[in-house]
């Protein structure tokens, strides 16, 4: 039966739609469902689960590794329920994969990052790090992206970025169409600088600290959609995201065959 502490029924989560033996042990985490659709076809022998809410769930293979790929929303409440529940379905190691907006020049749009550390203060992440959470990311997944990357012919590197739960206010952006010097600015920018961040997003401090609260090994791939620094945007993203992907999977599979050489 089903609890209000434990709402799982026949061994399917309230909020994935998916069930026992879906999940892969290797896990990406795209934020919007969309993005899921957008990489299915770069799978082999792909099962689709289907959307609920924001969380897309597919499962395949990619260079031979089985892979899942779930969306988890923006920000950190919905991908709290993703790690977690995909935890509990079977996933060892999980990448996010997403956007940033750089905060220095040197790091155009279109490039990448594999995220070493994050600072912010999100909800989420504040809430798991009383559980023994830190927004450190697995060396040995970071160093895998960045090797990965390097063999595709891609430039990815490491770099701490700060996570905030807000895309507008938080991220000194205008919240209206024109700027008429009535917006609010707290300058986080210039104190995300300060602090050393390379970039900022709003999901890698809450898949750090909850992966490593929950015994997830976890990393986060980040490409460059944008540079407060130049104010360049980047408006077709479709071969960033398929890149975060390349990168990721070889990243795993180069992961694996270390394994199974030690084992």
């Amino acid at each position: 039966m089903t609890s209000a502490a434990f709402p799982w029924k026949n061994g399917r989560p309230p909020h994935l739609p998916c069930g026992p033996g879906d999940i892969a042990e290797n896990v990406l985490t795209p934020g919007d469902p969309d993005r899921v659709r957008l990489l299915a076809d770069m799978l082999e022998d792909v099962t689709d689960f289907g959307r609920k809410r924001e969380f897309a769930v597919i499962t395949g293979t990619y260079e031979g590794v089985r892979l899942t790929i779930c969306s988890t929303g923006i920000g950190g409440p919905s991908t709290e329920i993703a790690l977690v529940e995909l935890a509990m379905l079977g996933a060892k190691r999980v990448v996010r994969i997403g956007g940033m907006s750089s905060l220095v020049a040197e790091y155009a749009t279109g490039s990448f990052v594999a995220v070493d550390r994050a600072i912010g203060e999100t909800g989420t992440a504040r809430t798991y790090r009383a559980a023994g959470g830190e927004a450190a990311a697995s060396p040995r997944i970071v160093n895998g992206l960045v090797g990965a990357a390097a063999q595709l012919g891609l430039t990815c590197r490491p770099g701490m970025v700060a996570s905030t739960d807000s895309y507008y206010f938080g991220q000194d952006r205008r919240y209206r169409p024109v700027d008429d010097g009535q917006d609010l600015s707290a300058n986080f920018i210039d104190r995300f600088q300060a602090q050393g961040a390379i970039g900022v997003e709003m999901e890698s401090e809450i898949t750090m600290t909850v992966g490593r609260a929950i015994g997830l090994e976890t990393g986060c791939l980040l490409g460059v959609h944008g540079n407060r620094a130049t104010d360049d945007w980047l408006d077709d993203y479709e071969a960033t995201q398929r890149n975060l992907l390349r990168i990721a999977g070889r990243a795993f599979s180069s992961t694996e065959w270390e394994l199974r050489s030690k084992s």
